[in-house]
């Protein structure tokens, strides 16, 4: 073993020893959110330990916790943008989220892989957390459109989640099945043409998914590319409106 490796595995070994103790942190936040009331800065000191849980346990290679990360933290904004959400189920479901991570914690501890189990339940809270029939990830770099993309897919009952990129979103994809994948043409690092193209290549899970592209070019739809083409224009919303409509109708 060459002295990288070493240090590695010691800096992982260190991070899974202190990981039960940021759990329990984060614990102790939604415990407080249950008997205080929904707090701003209480909320925003979850959403951050949630972030840096997730882009660390990715870094030392235990992506299952980044897979939990993704929707919990998808919670706290959902309660960051309503808080209503708190009385309606908010901190069951938190809770519930924090266990897993405690479960998956234990296995990593064990040098065992998470199983299928934990995928299935993670499904099972991702939807429960919003009680919504369909799932959809917008890739899309820009705030406005992500926003209108947002309000027309929660009309019909859609659990959206947002990467900012095409890589991040390949690996929303790679981690969690999706009914429907809206992205742009021009996403940093990733384009939305290679995303689906990556995405398609894993048969599978992605089969039964579908595509809609934006562009503000002219595209002209063919045989290799999504099932719909819509352009980014003064007609976006109502466009993008009638084609969720027909595919889910």
């Amino acid at each position: 073993m060459n002295k990288a490796q070493a240090m590695l595995d010691a800096l992982r070994s260190n991070y899974l020893t202190d990981l039960p103790s940021h759990i329990d942190d984060m614990e102790s936040l939604v415990l407080k959110l249950e008997a205080q009331g929904f707090d701003l800065e209480v909320c925003r000191d979850l959403y951050r330990q949630i972030h840096s849980l997730k882009g660390s346990g990715g870094t030392y290679g235990m992506h299952v916790i980044s897979d939990i990360c993704h929707p919990f933290e998808d919670l706290i904004s959902d309660l960051l943008e309503h808080n209503e959400s708190l009385y309606q189920g908010f901190v069951a479901t938190a809770l519930e989220y924090i266990d897993l991570l405690r479960k998956v914690t234990c296995q990593y501890q064990q040098s065992k892989n998470p199983g299928e189990d934990i995928k299935l339940k993670l499904q099972d809270l991702r939807n429960q957390a919003l009680h919504s029939p369909y799932s959809a990830l917008v890739v899309e770099s820009s705030d406005v459109v992500v926003n209108i993309i947002k309000e027309v897919l929660k009309l019909y009952r859609f659990r959206v989640e947002v990467a900012k990129d095409g890589y991040l979103g390949l690996g929303r994809i790679l981690s969690e099945p999706f009914d429907l994948v809206v992205t742009g043409l021009e996403t940093p690092r990733m384009n939305g043409m290679a995303l689906i193209s990556a995405a398609q290549r894993l048969g599978g899970k992605f089969k039964n998914t579908k595509c809609i592209l934006i562009t503000a070019s002219k595209l002209k739809q063919d045989k290799d590319i999504p099932d719909f083409v819509l352009q980014k224009d003064a007609l976006f919303r109502e466009s993008f409106n009638r084609v969720v409509h027909r595919l889910i109708n």
